[in-house]
């Protein structure tokens, strides 16, 4: 089979990984939203609602697994080419910062958010807003990620 085959089929489960990863965080980031609109609005809080997220970062997590496997199997059969280019290195360290921010202040930033709604009490509002603040930035830098990611992969300028 030609090698050009197995390059396009690769090429297009990587863009599906970053799809999945990109898709899922635009929902988690919709749905928080939703939350601080029920929570400014004075509404019973959805603990189904934030549950609910906790569910996507598995499918965004099969994502970044087939983003990664599938850009190493391209690299092996291009022999490396991208490797050595300019937007490809950047792209690359991109793509790390945002696996890495995404399981260490997103996760835990989350897991914060479910622990103090699980404990209310008097101390909700403080805590949660500071917790509001930290996970807009979040998303926000992973939106920018993401963006940057395929302005890259778009332009490829060397």
């Amino acid at each position: 089979m030609n090698t050009v085959i197995f390059i396009d089929g690769l090429l297009t489960l990587h863009l599906t990984g970053l799809i999945m990863m990109a898709g899922t965080t635009i929902i988690d980031y919709s749905t928080f939203k939703t939350f601080w609109k029920l929570v400014d609005g004075g509404q019973e809080i959805s603990s189904g609602l934030l549950e609910a997220t906790s569910k996507f970062s598995r499918l965004a997590g099969i994502g970044a697994a087939l983003l990664i496997l599938t850009g190493v199997g391209m690299m092996a059969l291009t022999h490396g080419v991208f490797g050595e280019q300019v937007w490809f290195r950047i792209k690359f360290t991109l793509v790390v910062i945002l696996i890495l921010n995404g399981l260490v202040a997103g996760r835990r930033q989350g897991l914060k958010l479910r622990k103090v709604i699980a404990n209310g009490g008097p101390g909700f509002t403080e805590q949660s807003n500071k917790l509001r603040t930290k996970l807009n930035r979040f998303y926000l830098v992973q939106l920018i990620l993401f963006f940057a990611i395929v302005f890259l992969s778009v332009f490829k300028f060397n």
